[in-house]
């Protein structure tokens, strides 16, 4: 079993339960701008997890789609729905595989690190994927790590407690995969629970190039949420464009 099949379900939530709604609010506030949403968009969010910004999307009057593998994040998202909310609608899909007609949004957006669980090739197939749904001319936006500053503040072992939880955390990057690895185990009541990460650490060259070659083109990187131009030694790497008028 891959370590994305284990690790997305409660004990994720406790190791991250620091992201919460109002700090989503935000970020979304900061996605308008910068996708320049107007409401009525059929939006894709793609790896959605529990669906924090979905519901300050569809406040915005965003059509909006989650899509993610996990049953257990997606039931938490599932669950703050109104009986009464039309949007936001939510899917248990593989990232890489194509369940959408092509052309069908006019956004996709893909949050938090949401990207680089898979092998090269299938990291690619998920952008070839987002590059066949979007609608010609239809913008993405990806949340993604910034390489350079990962690797600088590197922290190789880190632990803490969180509500008689022990939490340690052990990282590392591997040179020969371009991998950042983290074995994270949970320790409570006597009992020990093992889980892993592993994500590709893709430079902003070699990002622009996967994009190109699944049809999208990048209007600019950002190097954080709130906007400010990308560098080596920014928070974030956030790449968003659109997809690329068909040659005939």
């Amino acid at each position: 079993m891959e370590w994305y099949e284990q690790w997305f379900g409660e004990e994720y939530l406790l190791v991250y339960e620091h992201r919460n709604l109002d700090e989503a609010r935000r970020e979304v506030a900061a996605i308008r701008d910068v996708v320049g949403l107007t409401g009525g968009e059929l939006l894709l969010d793609l790896c959605c997890g529990t669906g924090r910004h979905d519901f300050p999307l569809a406040a915005l009057g965003c059509r909006v789609i989650g899509l993610d593998y996990s049953d257990h994040l997606l039931k938490q998202a599932m669950g703050q729905r109104e009986v009464s909310d039309r949007y936001p609608v939510y899917v248990r899909a593989d990232a890489r595989k194509q369940i959408f007609a092509d052309d069908s949004f006019d956004v996709i957006l893909n949050l938090f690190t949401s990207f680089g669980y898979f092998n090269d090739d299938e990291n690619r197939d998920m952008l070839l994927m987002m590059g066949r749904i979007l609608k010609p001319d239809g913008k993405f936006y990806i949340d993604y790590l910034n390489p350079p500053v990962i690797l600088d503040g590197l922290v190789e072992k880190s632990e803490r407690e969180l509500n008689g939880i022990h939490i340690s955390e052990q990282r590392r990057f591997e040179p020969e995969t371009s991998r950042l690895e983290k074995d994270i185990t949970l320790s409570r009541q006597g009992k020990t629970q093992h889980f892993h990460e592993s994500v590709h650490l893709y430079s902003e060259d070699e990002m622009v190039e996967m994009l190109l070659s699944a049809g999208l083109s990048v209007e600019n990187t950002l190097g954080s949420i709130d906007g400010e131009r990308y560098s080596q030694s920014s928070p974030r790497m956030i790449l968003h464009g659109r997809k690329r008028p068909t040659q005939l």
